[in-house]
């Protein structure tokens, strides 16, 4: 691993690294979701036609995170310990909110590890401003 710096601690070697196979599991993912659309989607045609049923799964996903975390909320304003989630549903969120991601950028021919990396650098000029990522986005610091 590279050495560290105030990039949180991880050196330019390991973020480029780090970035280069974020970039190439964003690519996979877009490209996995784009068959399994293919497969089991029932709207092909119009491509905007998706968004309107993603855009319901991802609220009722969004819904599904509240539900979860809300005793915890609760609990911490009452001065209350509380539990922590269950995990494996805390994986399915995420991995319905990956899949609509994909789902999204694909029906509007968005790239996503473009449009991650433009996000990272953005947030970086905003909140790490001597951050590298400021410099480069991950996909400058994958090639």
């Amino acid at each position: 691993m590279g050495s560290t710096s105030s990039h949180g601690g991880i050196g330019e070697d390991a973020l480029a690294s780090l970035s280069r196979n974020c970039l190439e599991g964003l690519s996979a993912l877009q490209e996995l979701q784009q068959f399994y659309d293919s497969k089991l989607w029932d709207i092909e045609d119009p491509k905007h036609a998706k968004v309107r049923p993603v855009h319901i799964h991802i609220s009722k996903t969004a819904g599904r995170l509240a539900s979860l975390i809300e005793p915890a909320d609760h609990d911490d304003f009452h001065g209350r310990e509380s539990g922590k989630p269950d995990t494996q549903e805390v994986a399915n969120i995420v991995a319905d909110l990956l899949m609509h991601a994909a789902q999204l950028a694909n029906a509007y021919g968005v790239e996503l590890d473009s449009a991650l990396s433009a996000r990272y650098r953005e947030n970086a000029q905003r909140f790490a401003p001597g951050s590298v990522l400021t410099k480069f986005g991950i996909s400058e610091l994958s090639t």
